[in-house]
């Protein structure tokens, strides 16, 4: 069955047409090439140190697979180009805060919760129950793309620069009015450690956005540890702006980087989520096909879904052998299974917490409570639908690959 891309809304429909009206689909008025992109973050900033070169050689083939490969129309462009200098304006600006402020170096970021799963697994759901709890702190959208100065408080939802990211991250929702179904973003909202890798360019945010392969493949085999270098930066950023009891994390591109993540946080609790991965590929798909299309016109759904199925499995039985091989602290691990979370999800936490020697209070449970009444009373919008069945998959061969897999924890079968 053929992948029907959803309606987008007219006023992108306008500016592709005037993209291809133009006859370069926007090239010729919206500069991709990284000096542009640098010369105008400095000159909106008044900055010009940069800190470390490595985000130049990320930087240099992202913009050439989106020049090369991503087929972007000039809304598409505009995005992009939007998103890029946002970042690098923002990364100007945390250099010159760190040479500023030197103590921002010596802060602690004590036993980090960081979660990560299979993505539409659960760790939304579990990022933002774990953030009720008054000693966990989430970072919000608008504190890492807008990030200085730091908050002087957590959570704070009302500053401008929040109401400033909702408007930007929300032209996405606009772009392909189906995309909230899908992802919820908002600018006040808990998010991923995707946008802390943003700054040096190299992170699994870009490939979902664009179809950006050859990027893609480049970043599968060099050594990221210069990501998580920015990523402790930030939360200490964060944390020498707003003092910090533990920070609650959440990314599914760090179950390909354990190592990394304890090499980075020593005393981190990490939990894993975990899902039957055939009924993951119909949703992920689905949505990286549509945010494709949200920037593009050329969509191959069945080239997504075949890339997606490999990587998928072969990351299954990395992670197996990966937890099997005892060079990770499994002490320091835990797993849960996505249909136990949705069932009973202050069980699940509470779960967790037992088994962490951390207590569940009065405070944080009457949080819980409120949070999972209020999920179950807004899920009257309309749903993502998807269907195993449009992947056009062979069931009994992609399930014989993953028996490994979910044998050893325990993931039932939802196709």
């Amino acid at each position: 069955m053929a992948w029907k891309p959803p309606p987008r809304g007219a006023w992108v429909d306008k500016l592709v047409a005037l993209g291809h009206g133009l006859g370069d689909d926007g090239r010729g008025i919206v500069s991709l090439r990284p000096d542009d992109l640098i010369a105008a973050a400095e000159a909106n900033t008044g900055l010009s140190d940069m800190g470390d070169d490595w985000f130049r050689e990320p930087l240099q083939r992202l913009c050439d697979s989106l020049d090369d490969e991503a087929g972007l129309h000039l809304a598409g462009r505009l995005r992009a180009r939007g998103e890029l200098q946002l970042i690098l304006q923002n990364r100007l600006r945390l250099v010159d805060l760190w040479k500023r402020e030197s103590a921002i170096a010596a802060e602690d970021v004590r036993s980090p919760i960081i979660l990560t799963g299979l993505g539409r697994s659960g760790t939304t759901l579990l990022h933002e129950l774990l953030d009720c709890d008054p000693d966990n702190r989430a970072p919000l959208l608008w504190e890492l793309l807008h990030t200085v100065p730091p908050p002087p408080a957590g959570g704070l939802v009302d500053e401008p620069r929040a109401l400033l990211m909702d408007e930007e991250i929300t032209i996405m929702d606009e772009m392909v009015p189906a995309f909230p179904s899908m992802h919820e973003q908002r600018g006040y909202l808990p998010t991923e450690c995707i946008f802390m890798f943003a700054h040096q360019f190299s992170t699994d945010m870009f490939t979902g956005l664009y179809n950006v392969a050859a990027y893609t493949i480049w970043r599968s085999g060099v050594d990221q540890s210069p990501i998580y270098d920015w990523h402790r930066r930030m939360l200490q950023t964060l944390q020498w702006g707003a003092p910090t009891g533990r920070f609650v994390v959440k990314a599914p591109s760090h179950l390909s980087a354990l190592p990394l993540v304890f090499a980075t946080y020593p005393d981190a609790r990490v939990v894993i989520t975990h899902r039957d991965p055939l009924r993951v590929i119909g949703s992920l798909s689905d949505l990286m096909a549509t945010l494709h299309w949200m920037h593009s016109d050329r969509v191959d759904h069945e080239i997504l879904v075949q890339f997606m199925t490999m990587g998928l499995e072969l990351q299954m039985d990395a992670v197996t052998a990966e937890r099997d091989s005892g060079v990770l602290p499994e002490d320091q691990i835990a797993d849960i299974v996505y249909g136990d979370l949705v069932r009973d999800p202050i069980a699940a936490v509470e779960g967790l917490y037992a088994g962490w020697g951390l207590e569940v209070t009065a405070e944080f449970r009457k949080a819980l409570e409120a949070y999972v009444d209020a999920r179950h009373a807004n899920r009257g919008g309309a749903a993502h639908e998807y269907r195993f069945e449009d992947t056009g998959l062979d069931l009994a061969e992609h399930r014989a690959l993953l028996a490994a897999y979910q044998e050893r924890f325990g993931v039932d079968s939802e196709v």
